[in-house]
């Protein structure tokens, strides 16, 4: 091995390490939160625990008999309460104690965790700023209403009807409820740095099919996308990458007419007659060096007969990925902006953890498109190795935000469904059988676990 590989592999290995430290920092702040609320309302704590399995390290408070412990398994964590799970006589018991406060205990942790990622985020913000949406190829229209009506080239988009735009799924759920045709107000910061409010007119319906379906939502706004192929195993033309510029129509050899989609190329093709030449440029890598290639393909049919796929097939494309053509750029904030912005960051997040719940309930969102702790520790190593600290605060709040929300979600064994038996016991004055309630959060154990298993099992294909 080599100083380079190994270089690599320790940088690996360093930044899942990270990773697995960013998760379990976040399930210990979770149940500290827990336990400082148990100390206040002086409900008797048995056991705090980093990590779960053996011990590797135990500790005994002689006088209040807690013991605090470092296991093996760095994912996990509890800290375990008396009578949690049974009735006990004594009066310091988790059980025994009023619901309201036992509700306050339960929402402790979650409430820590929002705490620590509101700070994360804003921490982040102030220190390097935010990353937003940078035009360059804002499409060409012949139509006058949306000429004037348009973004501008070198436009940095910072909010869309008063609305601040935090992630790429902004553009989506800003835009629900509007359609092709309507007008918006877009703040931007324009190519001298001045904040202008444009007026854009929507050039399509701007939602897609779900919220991580955002290229609707920036073509609506006349953002330009751009083609990667994938080309037929036949094609010795086009190469693998290639992405497709425009058609051979400029002059004296220059690039011609844009193509934004594979389907303008079918429609060119149809056009043409037998014995004519569909001829287009690409954008190549070779070597790394960027150049563009002039595709030519001889017609021999007149696809009379022929799908949008078929005519594809015959131009050599077996498919193509659509790219957006934007810039992110770093925008920068004051002070306050900087707080300002890591509360909305951080209320954004949980809204989006909402409603990706309610798209994966209702069939919009496929399960292969979350993950469980292996893809989280895979996902956070990766964004802290590409982009250092800044990404690892970013993506250490975003997960705090994650378990706050997602553990006040009224599903059995997590502490919004305990919340729930709680408030129950609190309006009828007296408790759900606890046997039942205990097989209830057994049963949701299982089936977390085994969801987390196969969320994760479908990453891999």
């Amino acid at each position: 091995m080599n100083l380079l590989s190994f270089a690599s592999v320790m940088s690996t290995i360093g930044s899942v390490a990270l990773a697995i430290l960013v998760l379990l920092l976040m399930i210990t702040v979770h149940e500290l939160g827990h336990y400082i609320a148990g100390k206040i309302f002086k409900f008797k704590i048995n056991e705090f625990a980093i990590g779960m399995g053996p011990a590797i390290f135990k500790r005994k408070n002689e006088k209040t008999g807690e013991v605090f412990s470092i296991r093996i398994f760095p994912l996990g964590g509890y800290c375990a309460f008396e009578g949690e799970d049974e009735d006990l006589d004594s009066p310091n018991a988790f059980n025994k104690k009023e619901p309201w406060k036992r509700i306050i205990v339960l929402i402790a942790g979650a409430t820590m965790n929002f705490i620590l990622g509101l700070i994360l985020l804003t921490v982040c913000v102030g220190a390097y700023g935010q990353s937003a949406v940078e035009t360059y190829d804002i499409k060409p229209s012949t139509n006058a209403i949306i000429s004037e009506n348009s973004l501008k080239n070198d436009d940095v988009i910072l909010k869309i009807n008063g609305k601040n735009i935090y992630m790429a799924t902004d553009f989506t759920s800003v835009l629900k409820g509007f359609k092709e045709g309507d007008i918006v107000a877009v703040e931007v910061k324009d190519a001298t740095g001045k904040k202008v409010t444009r007026n854009v007119y929507l050039r399509n319906d701007p939602v897609g099919e779900n919220l991580i379906d955002v290229i609707p939502s920036y073509t609506a706004l006349g953002i330009s996308t751009i083609q990667k192929v994938q080309p037929t195993e036949e094609n010795s033309k086009l190469k693998l990458g290639d992405y497709i510029m425009a058609f051979n129509d400029g002059d004296n050899g220059s690039l011609g007419t844009p193509i934004y989609y594979a389907s303008e190329l079918v429609d060119k093709a149809r056009t043409l007659s037998v014995g004519d030449k569909l001829e287009f440029y690409v954008l190549r890598t070779e070597n790394g060096e960027k150049k563009n290639v002039l595709i030519s393909v001889d017609i021999n049919d007149s696809f009379t007969s022929y799908n949008d796929t078929a005519v594809l097939s015959y131009i050599g494309i077996l498919s193509t990925d659509t790219y957006l053509k934007y810039s992110p750029k770093t925008v920068y904030f004051t002070f306050f902006e900087s707080i300002g912005r890591g509360f909305g960051y951080s209320i954004n997040v949980g809204g989006t953890i909402f409603t990706t719940l309610g798209e994966l309930l209702t069939g919009k969102l496929g399960i292969e498109n979350v993950g469980g702790p292996i893809t989280t520790i895979t996902a956070t190593s990766e964004s802290i190795r590409l982009g250092g600290t800044q990404y690892l605060l970013d993506i250490a709040g975003f997960i705090g935000i994650n378990l706050a929300v997602f553990n006040l979600l009224p599903i059995p064994a997590l502490d919004g469904s305990r919340v729930v038996f709680c408030a129950i016991e609190w309006i009828r004055k007296k408790p759900v059988n606890r046997k039942i309630e205990g097989i209830i959060h057994a049963v949701g154990i299982l089936v977390l676990l085994g969801f987390s298993i196969l969320v994760d099992i479908l990453q891999l294909f």
